[in-house]
């Protein structure tokens, strides 16, 4: 599977600036729930925070955001170099 230059910590931040709250996972496998007061959710692993993102949860993020109207992909790639 490929890997973005993207970390797991600065999808983290970015997510956090865009509004989404997070928590553990109830279930297995691991991971993190990402939730937004407008009903947008992103499930990630449980990873270290300096592992670079898979291009697949990348992809979900970016699908997350642009259905939900978050950010457009500019702004979401603008984001992601700055807390790079």
């Amino acid at each position: 599977m490929k890997r973005t230059e993207v970390t797991y910590g600065q999808l983290h931040e970015v997510l956090r600036s865009l509004g989404f709250a997070w928590r553990a996972a109830r279930h297995e496998p691991p991971g993190r729930v990402y939730e937004h007061e407008v009903g947008a959710v992103v499930m990630l692993p449980v990873v270290s925070e300096t592992e670079r993102v898979f291009e697949h949860h990348l992809a979900a993020v970016r699908a997350e955001l642009d259905n939900f109207g978050l950010a457009e992909p500019s702004v979401f790639a603008a984001k992601l170099q700055k807390v790079g």
